[in-house]
């Protein structure tokens, strides 16, 4: 299974909302169009909201603004 599929199926298995965020942002790592990195990071985001993890919101709202994606 390449790398992509891997992803994939990790980000499609239920897993704790920290291993989400880190999935979402290895995805958006992935990825060379802006609207699909936006895609990813937003997901991850809406994952550390529910985890009330202040420093990695801060983090990916700075990312997102970034992508013009705040």
């Amino acid at each position: 299974m390449d790398r992509r599929a891997a992803l994939d199926a990790a980000l499609k298995a239920a897993r704790p909302v920290e291993e989400q965020v880190a999935l979402y942002r290895q995805a958006a790592d992935l990825m060379t169009l802006p609207q699909a990195r936006r895609f990813h990071l937003t997901h991850a985001w809406v994952y550390a909201l529910e985890a009330g993890d202040e420093t990695t919101i801060e983090a990916l709202e700075r990312e997102l603004r970034a992508l013009g994606g705040l």
